[in-house]
């Protein structure tokens, strides 16, 4: 596959830096998978984005993966970050997407992690293909029981990782929460949803996930991969497998 990087502006004039994924196969217009980070992480999620990128084009889809303002290459501060600017932004790499001349823009889907998954049910896009794993639909309440005792609405909230990286954020994070009801939103996602949940996965509840599935439109599936944990480990390629067979279906 050949690999290039790709920079687009967001709607507050920051850079938004990518990398667009082309297969080696020769098409004049390919289907498409954008993939979407989570929260405070950056387009690798982890090396997962970049294998499963690899492993996309391998089946002869183009993809692209962004870092959301604030996050990896792209410009921004993320303490400043809210679900209504991560949607912006999300919006913004989508026209972009569709618009490239080797794209098929009526093949197009999405495959979103974790807050991806709130940030893209809130955008509610017009997509024929949607990926779902370890979902996110009460964003407010799962983030602020990660950050425990860092918690702080009204002030700064902060975060330690395991890896010793701190996220900052401010209150309009909080704040923006009150303008969305993801449960409704999801609703109106009228495209095959395919939902991925880790058994282990200890950030984030089945519930969560749940409660997508029980609003989702059909064709809808579920699949609860016993033993992995919120980034899919150790059971990745199994994932992959899973995600990719659903877009070759429904792209």
């Amino acid at each position: 596959m050949k690999e290039r990087k790709v920079v687009i502006k967001n709607d507050f004039g920051e850079k938004l830096v990518g990398l667009e994924t082309e297969p080696l196969t020769k098409k004049e217009k390919y289907p498409t998978v954008i993939l979407v980070h989570g929260f405070g992480v950056t387009k690798t999620e982890d090396g997962m984005f970049d294998d499963l990128a690899n492993n996309l084009a391998k089946n002869e889809f183009m993809v692209y993966r962004f870092d959301f303002s604030g996050c990896g290459e792209s410009e921004g501060n993320y303490s400043e970050t809210s679900l209504s600017k991560l949607k912006s932004d999300l919006s913004k790499i989508l026209d972009f997407v569709k618009s490239h001349s080797k794209v098929n823009s009526s093949k197009v889907g999405i495959h979103a992690q974790s807050l991806g998954t709130a940030t893209t049910v809130a955008l509610e896009p017009d997509i024929q293909c949607l990926v779902m794993t370890g979902s996110i639909s009460h964003p407010k309440q799962v983030v602020s029981e990660l950050y425990g005792d860092g918690y702080h609405p009204e002030g700064i909230s902060t975060r330690t990782k395991s890896n010793g990286m701190v996220t900052t954020i401010k209150p309009q994070f909080w704040e923006d929460f009150k303008n969305y009801n993801l449960l409704e939103s999801i609703k109106k996602i009228n495209c095959p949803i395919l939902f991925i949940h880790g058994s282990k996965d200890d950030m984030v509840p089945i519930s969560e996930t749940e409660a997508y599935f029980k609003n989702a439109n059909r064709p809808k599936e579920k699949v609860i991969i016993k033993g992995a944990d919120h980034g899919l480990e150790p059971y990745r390629n199994e994932m992959y497998k899973i995600a990719i067979n659903w877009f070759r279906k429904y792209l």
